[in-house]
């Protein structure tokens, strides 16, 4: 029935069937709990010297908490589930791993333990959409808080759902896992803001089948306010493929153009979406030097992730480069390439962390097409 993994350096009894109704044991979700290993750490060396709290909130079988609890450092950590059996296991993977004396697994609904109790850093890894917990996360929650969702369709405006779960319209572009990335934090943002709480993205990102946020929270009405004002909106031009973004000054008066300035056609409107730096270079340069002294099975995936985004523009969407070598029916140059060339003409440009042929960059996409043209 049980079967042992190793991730890191830790041991974890899973269920040999990974889903069951009691019980929920992601492997592929391996790659984020290695980033979030090195990134706890790296928040606690930076950290005053005593103990922080940590709640893993929903933690299924454990992998996460248990994982937080073995390699991450000084923290005093509960580990939460409301199923019986995920409770029982749980037990057993603080046991197997002899880290009694830091984490305690507890028995609770996740919404009434983070409603009564508050932990320095609050861990939200639902299957499906963090929304139903927010509220409560975002009461618990004084230093740290850490968010999952898996409901990518919505978020990345594929299927419905975006208004009515997440209060933001995404579009399905290219660029559609960054812009369910900012739709999520855009989502958090109000949510904190309610309790006088402001964002400070330390690392977001999209995996295959995921997106995750690290974000740093700094208490105030004035910082909650700043933080709001952050949200904006993205045009995009489904014809010609023209993008821009606009800040979100005022919700009833968005004065965003509803024609494209190069082609004309009707622009269709992204948002209320977080459009600031999603990222703290000098956290990703810490969490990256983490990754790198650490024995992690995804190890060389994940330094990639911090890697990129150390050096990514803060610009909230970005051009898909095989897609534009398509359509101009041309054989793509390579990624340098086409960085510094854009780099040679004045703009700014970079890879990013949501695609591996994607570019950021301040260019204009018909700026873009006709200096992919000359090379």
């Amino acid at each position: 029935m049980f079967t042992e993994r190793i991730e890191g350096t830790t041991h974890i009894v899973v269920p040999q069937q990974h889903l069951t109704r009691s019980m929920f044991y992601n492997p592929r979700m391996e790659l984020c709990r290695d980033i979030d290993v090195a990134c706890l750490a790296a928040f606690i060396a930076s950290a005053p010297s005593q103990s922080l709290r940590y709640v893993d909130a929903l933690a299924g079988t454990g992998a996460r908490g248990v994982r937080v609890a073995h390699e991450a450092g000084r923290l005093d950590v509960t580990i939460n589930d409301h199923s019986t059996p995920a409770f029982e296991l749980i037990n057993r993977n603080i046991q197997v791993n002899g880290v009694e004396n830091v984490a305690t697994a507890s028995h609770e609904n996740a919404n009434g333990l983070l409603h009564r109790k508050h932990y320095d850093i609050v861990d939200l890894d639902p299957f499906g959409s963090p929304v139903p917990y927010l509220d409560a996360a975002c009461q618990s929650v004084k230093k740290l808080l850490l968010v999952t969702a898996t409901d990518t369709a919505p978020l990345c405006g594929a299927h419905t759902g975006g208004l009515r779960n997440y209060g933001a319209r995404p579009l399905n572009t290219e660029y559609h896992a960054e812009m369910g990335t900012r739709v999520l934090l855009g989502t958090v943002t109000r949510e904190l803001a309610r309790h006088d709480k402001a964002v400070k993205p330390l690392l977001s990102y999209a995996a295959a089948h995921f997106i995750r946020l690290i974000i740093q929270i700094e208490r105030g009405a004035k910082k909650a306010d700043t933080a709001v004002s952050r949200l904006g909106f993205i045009a995009h031009c489904f014809s010609c493929g023209h993008r821009v973004a606009f800040p979100c000054r005022d919700l009833l008066d968005l004065n965003v153009p509803d024609r494209c300035e190069i082609c004309g056609h009707k622009l269709q409107i992204a948002g209320p979406l977080y459009s600031y730096t999603i990222k703290e270079p000098a956290f990703c340069e810490r969490v990256h030097r983490e990754l790198a002294n650490r024995a992690l099975g995804q190890q060389r995936d994940a330094m990639t992730i911090l890697h990129t985004s150390i050096h990514e523009l803060d610009i909230p969407f970005f051009f898909e480069h095989h897609a534009l070598c398509k359509t101009l029916k041309i054989p793509p140059p390579t990624l340098t390439a086409l960085i510094d060339e854009l780099r040679e003409h004045g703009f700014a440009a970079s890879r990013t962390i949501f695609a591996a042929t994607g570019i950021k960059t301040d260019a204009r996409i018909d700026e873009l097409l006709r200096i992919l043209k000359q090379l």
